[in-house]
């Protein structure tokens, strides 16, 4: 009898960096985009998260929160730019 192709060992699931970077780039839009470090994790995880899916593509998915994250994580470093006052 032939294996079902949907498997629980061959099923693609959401790339954990792909939830982490998704997860960190909520969380850095909850804080305004004033905590610059957790704003640079979300766009960090969402490669790393993009990398793994390229390598196991038939393994994971969630290439979408990877793009999603980093979006949010160029949006928030711009609007953050603009509203912050100059240093003298």
């Amino acid at each position: 009898m032939p294996s079902d192709p949907l498997t629980p060992s061959k099923r693609q699931r959401y790339s954990p960096w792909a939830m982490t970077a998704i997860v960190t780039a909520l969380l850095a839009l909850l804080f305004e985009g004033s905590l610059p470090p957790l704003t640079i994790a979300a766009a960090l995880f969402a490669l790393l998260g993009l990398r793994q899916i390229r390598r196991e593509p038939d393994r994971y998915t969630g290439r979408a929160f990877c793009w999603i994250a980093i979006a949010l994580a160029l949006i928030l470093a711009i609007l953050t730019a603009m509203l912050e006052p100059a240093v003298p």
